[in-house]
């Protein structure tokens, strides 16, 4: 069977233009939203924003700018002196998602929001999710060591912490994959030594102008340390089963909702939660001054609770004896 003849190529006209036709380009796929390609960040970065919400609920919008210190206590701010001396261990994870302001906070997520989803991708859910919360607990635990070597009054809070946990597990998978030359390596070394460095630029600039805030670097270096040893200890080509990641995760968000939950227990319960060692000093003083000897002693038993090596505890002490005591 012959086939049909094929027509002769034709000229374009006088005055006809010729317009080349080329096949579309073929679109690329829009990228996933987070909550599907990084579900853990997504969850995080949501918890975050929750508690600044109920934050700025309880401190107005002027708190927006620069967070009231009783606001930070009443939602679990790590305390050095209340986590050391009235046994508030629970404030050492839940300060992981408190901030003390809009733009504090706003830094936090665009951070986890670069280097989380990495992380979640490269280890998986059930190995990120415990550390994050061990690395946030570690960079509690690191500030609280340095407020308590520098006898100072120290109450800390961000998630900082914990992203440089991320940032130093990021550092260890990038040197177990492609070794010291590793571009991720490189990345994340350089990150951490610009957050100190801005850290202590920032802290000294606080402190010339009589801030009392400043960037908590011992935790960002607990954090980091944290992280950077978790992942060390992982094993290679070891995934976990999907009910093992499920019952991780229910483990880790249990943990954390706990701890939640002792705060919230605290803050309603104990008219004292709130208060710093200064307002607690304030508090007794006033008391006494207006002949409430009841309440005064109440206050004065907390502060030596909280601070029992401040020396304005034992001047209110001897307030209290001279004018509820003697007279």
């Amino acid at each position: 069977m012959s086939g049909a003849p094929t027509p002769a190529p034709r000229l374009p006209a006088s005055g006809e233009v010729h317009i080349p036709v080329r096949a579309a380009a073929a679109e690329e796929e829009p990228e996933a939203p987070l909550l599907k390609r990084a579900p853990l960040t997504f969850a995080l970065i949501a918890s975050n924003v929750a508690v600044f919400v109920v934050q700025v609920a309880l401190g107005g919008l002027g708190s927006i700018a620069f967070m009231p210190a009783w606001v930070l206590l009443a939602v679990g701010a790590n305390n050095v002196n209340a986590t050391l001396y009235e046994n508030r261990y629970e404030t050492l994870l839940t300060a992981c998602f408190v901030h003390g302001s809009l733009l504090h906070i706003a830094f936090n997520m665009v951070a986890l929001r670069q280097i989380g989803p990495f992380v979640e991708r490269a280890v998986g859910v059930g190995r990120m999710a415990p550390l994050y919360v061990l690395s946030g607990i570690a960079a509690s635990l690191g500030s609280t060591f340095y407020g308590w070597q520098s006898a100072v009054q120290r109450v800390s809070v961000g998630a900082s912490g914990a992203i440089c946990g991320l940032v130093g597990a990021a550092l260890v998978i990038g040197y177990r994959v492609e070794g010291k030359s590793s571009p991720i390596m490189r990345a994340m070394a350089r990150w951490l030594a610009s957050l100190f460095a801005l850290g202590l630029i920032v802290s000294y600039i606080l402190k010339l102008g009589g801030a009392s805030v400043s960037f908590d670097n011992a935790a960002h270096a607990a954090g980091a340390l944290a992280g950077a040893s978790i992942a060390a200890a992982w094993r290679r080509d070891d995934s976990y089963s999907k009910s093992t990641t499920i019952w991780i995760v229910v483990l880790c968000a249990s943990t954390v909702i706990g701890a939640g939950v002792r705060v919230a227990r605290y803050t309603l319960t104990d008219p004292f939660a709130m208060l710093s060692v200064d307002d607690r000093v304030q508090y007794a003083t006033h008391h006494i001054d207006i002949g409430h000897c009841a309440e005064a002693r109440i206050a004065i038993s907390s502060l030596k609770h909280l601070a029992p090596r401040a020396p304005e505890v034992a001047l209110v002490e001897q307030n209290y004896r001279h004018r509820c005591e003697l007279r």
